[in-house]
């Protein structure tokens, strides 16, 4: 089936009124309103909640530490000390907004999002602690007691939590029923269906094709559960499709190829606040990948690529990599020597494994990690299977908890590894990916990493399938490289190494 023959249709339609002139039904409407002006609010006012609950719980555990500690009630605005208050409120709420806690299409109810939540608090505590007694109280008395503000960094998320999982019970609750419009039968529509199937969205699907022989069909074919295709004549761009309201309508067919009647009212309905997305644009969005199918050589140039504009980051990264590698090799020297000793101890030869991996602009250099397999492992398949026989006794267990890549910091340290980046790969395995999958070297734009956006969402490759897909994450690294990403990886590595879901 090719996509590019979905958008044969007669082009004849004729074209009349303004491009601003679009019908509702007057239900949907108002369901409509009602659902943007909420999600335009929404972290809006999540932003005030959090606002109001720091202020709240410091201000409480101040008149609580005054009342009991001291035996005197101080009163509402004495016990208010601007400086700490603002010193813990900004890095709480950066560290909320870095995992996603403002937006409305985070599922807050799942354990990842709570355990990077706790996870990103602890940084956030960290940061606020160095932060206060360093420069904050540099010359200055000040009346807030270490254990009011351990007090709020630890009470804050816990009620943050608990408000948030609440709302995204009562948000899944109303949102029941709602569809998601795939405009397109083809291979890109199918593409999303499957990724969003696999993502477990709770919504409802309604596939429109311009095709009448694709009509009736389910959209894959001998799958029974995937939904049966309409005719396009169901989208008339209302907020609802048979009874189901839609939330979001996504193009995933050739948009050149539309026939500019349906065009029109299309980008009528967009400008009436409906949402509607490309293929790409909701892949970037929503499930933040890059799909190296809609690359060009031209990809670099597009608007919204850092790379190439964020020289004076690169610099800092570079400072950042340093200080954090000398940091890296003191607070992890007892696991070192205690990796060390188990390789060596569990199985015969090097502890160290050297290999040659392709790195910055293509250039090689050789890597170092704790042996996991035994010696001459390198030699039989490319890839790591789940239950490979040729781990060594400790060597499942320090790929899972990523212990196997502490020797890895020396590589941060001299330059060839940034702490973050996309995975640096064999080089047979750089020319075998480069040969098969087009713009594969994009992601040598960057300095490799330890760890990187692909590793934190997608579990180890295994096939040419995994690669391909880990790709797409990637890209999308490459295309919005920035100190918020990085610092959002790092939060999501916490959680993998901690919860073991690396491999």
């Amino acid at each position: 089936m090719n996509e590019k023959t979905e958008d044969e249709l007669d082009k004849t339609a004729p074209l009349s009124g303004s491009i601003f002139a679009v019908t509702s039904d007057e239900v949907g409407a108002k369901t409509h309103w009602k659902r943007r002006s909420v999600i335009r609010i929404y972290p809006f006012a999540l932003l005030l909640v959090d606002i109001i609950l720091l202020a709240g719980v410091f201000v409480l555990l101040m008149d609580l530490h005054a009342y009991y500690m001291l035996g005197q009630d101080i009163g509402f605005f004495n016990s208010v000390s601007r400086r700490v208050l603002v010193a813990i409120m900004l890095p709480s709420i950066i560290g909320v907004y870095l995992i996603g806690g403002y937006n409305y299409a985070t599922d807050k109810r799942h354990a990842r999002f709570v355990s990077e939540h706790l996870i990103a608090s602890v940084g956030v505590g960290i940061v606020v602690f160095g932060f206060i007694y360093s420069v904050v109280a540099y010359g200055v008395d000040l009346k807030s007691p270490r254990m009011v503000v351990g007090g709020t960094l630890v009470v804050f998320p816990i009620v943050s939590i608990l408000y948030r999982v609440y709302l995204s019970r009562l948000q899944a609750y109303f949102e029941r029923g709602n569809a998601v419009c795939i405009i397109g039968a083809g291979d890109r529509a199918i593409d999303l269906y499957k990724r969003m199937k696999q993502r477990k969205i709770a919504h409802e699907f309604v596939v429109a094709s311009f095709r009448p022989e694709r009509v009736g069909q389910r959209l894959i074919l001998g799958d029974s559960d995937s939904p049966f295709v309409e005719p396009i004549d169901v989208v008339n761009f209302q907020s609802s499709i048979r009874g189901k309201y839609v939330e979001q309508y996504v193009v995933a067919t050739e948009v050149e190829r539309i026939p500019e009647d349906f065009s029109r009212r299309m980008v009528s309905a967009l400008f009436h606040r409906h949402k509607i997305s490309t293929y790409e644009n909701f892949l970037a969005r929503t499930l933040r990948i890059e799909p190296p199918s809609q690359l060009s050589m031209n990809w670099p140039m597009l608007d919204g690529f850092r790379l190439n504009r964020s020289v004076s980051y690169d610099r800092a990264k570079r400072l950042m990599d340093i200080g954090a590698a000398l940091l890296g090799f003191v607070l992890a020297s007892p696991f070192l020597i205690a990796t060390a000793l188990a390789v060596k101890l569990t199985s015969p030869g090097p502890v160290i494994f050297k290999q040659e991996r392709t790195g910055l602009r293509e250039e090689s250099f050789m890597i170092l990690k704790f042996r996991s397999m035994r010696v001459g492992s390198e030699k039989g398949p490319k890839y790591t299977s789940k239950n490979d026989d040729r781990f060594t006794p400790i060597g499942k267990f320090i790929r899972k908890t990523r212990l196997d890549e502490l020797p890895q910091l020396w590589n941060v340290l001299v330059g060839d590894l940034s702490l973050i980046g996309p995975r640096a790969e064999w080089v047979d395995l750089v020319r075998e990916y480069e040969e098969k999958f087009p713009f594969y070297h994009f992601r040598h734009a960057v300095k490799p990493g330890i760890t990187g956006w692909a590793q934190v969402n997608y579990s180890y490759g295994a096939s040419h399938e995994d690669t391909l897909e880990k790709l797409n994450y990637d890209l999308y690294y490459v295309r919005r490289y920035s100190l918020a990403l990085d610092v959002a990886i790092v939060v999501k590595t916490f959680y993998m190494m901690l919860f073991g879901k690396g491999m």
